[in-house]
């Protein structure tokens, strides 16, 4: 129900600002949920972040038109423009579930080998801070890494409009 409200609402919301503005809004829009994840503990706030983020999933709206118009100025066929960015997508619909796949179990993998890991003894105050600052850092990320890579991305992928579009 976002989705379509989020897509039924974006003609009349380009009417007023930029297509590089709105891409813009929409990444960011889009990382709420994830930083909800990282940093709350709440269900609660986590869909009301997704709510928050309807515009997440408008953001590609830019990037397919920047990467047409480009095509156009180059010369490029559009079937062979959209053949190669069915191949792309095929090929991420593939590995990315893979990835993150890994990074979860990554992630409980620091946060099982916590709870088994032996202290090195006589370390001296400075280490047992680090230490310490470590352990509670991943703690709170631990399981949360595939959400951290959301992040991650968000961040390029705004860098990359910021700079393109």
């Amino acid at each position: 129900i976002i989705g379509i409200f989020s897509n039924i609402s974006l003609p009349f919301i380009l009417q007023y600002i930029s297509l590089r503005t709105f891409s813009l809004f929409a990444i960011l829009s889009a990382m709420f949920f994830p930083l909800t994840v990282i940093f709350g503990n709440s269900h609660r706030h986590a869909l009301i972040a997704g709510c928050i983020g309807l515009y997440g999933a408008c953001q590609q709206v830019g990037t397919k038109t920047a990467m047409t118009s480009l095509a156009t100025e180059l010369g490029a066929p559009q079937g062979q423009l959209q053949g190669e960015k069915a191949s792309m997508l095929a090929l991420l619909k593939i590995t990315v579930p893979l990835v993150y796949g890994m990074l979860y179990l990554k992630g409980k993998a620091w946060v099982n080998n916590l709870g088994t890991a032996e202290s090195g003894g006589g370390s001296d105050a400075p280490t047992a801070i680090a230490s310490f600052g470590l352990e509670m850092i991943t703690r709170k990320i631990g399981r949360k890494l595939p959400f951290v890579m959301n992040v991650f991305l968000g961040m390029c992928a705004f860098a990359v409009t910021w700079q393109n579009l």
